[in-house]
C-alpha cells in the first residue's frame, strides 16, 4: 500500500504565527479540554505542559527530583527510536497548521518533529479508552512531516490548505529525544446545527460557523475569540481594545452568523476584565440582505469579571438575524458573547443547555471585596 504524504505546507516565521492564524482556534489547548492520552517518556517534563495556554517560562537553578524543571514535555536521552504522544483535541476540527515552540531549550529540544492526524467520532473511546500499544497501532494520517526545529525559536507550519478530514486527535513525535516548550494545534471547529431547527443554540458561536468580518480595534485581542466556547483562562483570550481618549468613543466588531436564527436572548461574559470591562454594550442585528440596524440591547449597562444574561423582547424575536454588530461602549474588553436563538420559531431550550446558566469563576464574588480607596503611602 501506497504511503500517504503528508500535506503540503508553508514555514511561518514566529513573529509572523498570530497574524497568520488569527482565524483559528488552538484545538488542543487544555483549557478547552484538550488532552495528551498516552505518552512513551516524560521522565523530565510532563506532556502536557505543552497544550498550556499560558506562554512557557523559565525558572533558572529551580531543580526537581528529575532534574531542571522545565515548562514543557521533556523525555530521557538516547532513544534509539522515537518519542510520541497522543493528544485528544478539545473539539474535533479540520486543521490548518501548527507551532511547535522549544522557548528555553538551548541545549536539549528535539532536533525535529512530525505530526499525524486521527478520526475518532465513536463513543467506544471514551467508554474503553485505548492501551498505549492499541494507540500505536491505529491507522494515522500524516499531516506534517518530519520538519528540522532549533533551539529556543517558536516554529510555524501553515498548510496550503486546510485539512478535508475531521480529526479528533493528534499525534506529536519528536526525533530521537529532547524537549518542546509548546505545542498548538491551530484549525476551525466541526460545524454542528441542531437537527431540531426550533432548538436553541449559540448562532454565534465559533462551531455554529460564525466569523467576525470588520472590527474597530484589537489592540489587546482579537474579536474572534468572543465566539470561542467556555469562559476563558485570563484576559489573552478576549476581545480587547486600546483606552480611548475622545469623547463619544465606542469600539465594534462585525459578527457574520454561520446560519441566520431567531435570536431569544444574549449573554455578554466579562470573565476576567476586573478594571477594564466595557461599562456598556449595544448590540445590533440585521437581516439578511439589510443595512437597516435592529437594536437588539441598546446601551445595556455591563458588570465586570461576570457573564451578563439578556432577554430579547419578542416582536425583536421575530426577526430573521444574519449579521450582528457588538458595539462596546466606549472600550475595555469582552471574553465571550453568546447570541442565544433558533433557526425557526418558536424557539425550544434544550434540557442540557448552558442558556442563562451561570457557570462561576472560582474568585468571581470576592475578587473586589477590597474597598476602592486611595492608597496613602507614608
Amino acid at each position: 500500500m501506497a504511503k500517504i504524504p503528508a500535506l503540503p505546507h508553508q514555514v511561518v516565521k514566529a513573529d509572523k504565527i498570530e497574524e497568520t492564524f488569527k482565524d483559528c482556534i488552538d484545538l488542543a489547548v487544555s483549557k478547552r479540554g484538550g488532552k495528551v492520552l498516552t505518552v512513551t517518556d516524560e521522565w523530565f517534563a510532563e506532556a502536557q505542559n505543552l497544550l498550556s495556554a499560558h506562554v512557557p517560562i523559565s525558572r533558572p537553578h529551580h531543580f526537581v527530583p528529575s532534574g531542571a524543571w522545565f515548562d514543557g514535555w521533556q523525555t530521557r536521552r538516547h532513544n534509539a527510536h522515537y518519542d510520541w504522544c497522543v493528544i485528544e483535541l478539545a473539539h474535533p476540527g479540520t486543521i490548518e497548521g501548527f507551532e511547535v515552540d522549544t522557548a528555553f531549550l538551548t541545549g536539549n529540544h528535539a532536533p525535529f518533529v512530525s505530526v499525524e492526524g486521527f478520526k475518532d467520532m465513536s463513543n467506544a473511546c471514551k467508554t474503553k479508552p485505548r492501551t498505549h500499544e492499541q494507540w500505536a497501532g491505529v491507522e494515522w494520517v500524516p499531516l506534517l512531516e518530519k520538519s528540522a526545529l532549533e533551539a529556543n525559536v517558536r516554529h510555524g507550519y501553515k498548510f496550503d490548505k486546510p485539512s478535508e478530514e475531521i480529526f479528533t486527535h493528534v499525534r506529536l513525535c519528536m526525533y530521537p529525544d529532547g524537549g518542546l516548550s509548546r505545542f498548538r494545534v491551530y484549525g476551525q471547529l466541526q460545524t454542528i446545527f441542531p437537527e431540531n431547527k426550533h432548538e436553541m443554540y449559540d448562532l454565534a458561536a465559533i462551531s455554529s460557523g460564525s466569523t467576525v468580518t470588520e472590527f474597530s480595534d484589537a489592540h489587546y485581542g482579537h474579536p474572534s475569540n468572543m465566539l470561542l466556547p467556555g469562559r476563558g483562562h485570563d484576559m489573552s483570550d478576549g476581545w480587547e481594545t486600546r483606552r480611548s481618549r475622545t469623547p463619544g468613543h465606542v469600539d465594534f466588531a462585525v459578527i457574520k452568523l454561520g446560519r441566520p436564527g431567531h435570536v431569544a436572548s444574549i449573554e455578554v461574559d466579562t470573565a476576567h476584565y476586573k478594571g477594564n470591562a466595557p461599562k456598556a454594550v449595544s448590540i445590533a442585528g440585521f437581516e439578511i440582505g439589510s443595512d437597516e440596524p435592529i437594536m437588539l440591547l441598546d446601551q445595556r449597562p455591563l458588570l465586570p469579571h461576570r457573564q451578563n444574561f439578556f432577554e430579547i423582547a419578542g416582536d425583536l424575536t421575530d426577526r430573521r438575524i444574519a449579521t450582528i454588530r457588538v458595539i462596546m461602549i466606549p472600550d475595555g474588553g469582552i471574553k465571550r458573547v453568546r447570541i442565544w436563538g433558533a433557526a425557526q420559531l418558536p424557539a425550544v431550550q434544550p434540557e442540557d443547555s448552558l442558556i442563562g446558566l451561570r457557570q462561576e469563576l472560582e474568585d468571581e464574588n470576592t475578587w473586589n471585596i477590597r474597598k476602592h480607596e486611595p492608597t496613602v503611602r507614608a
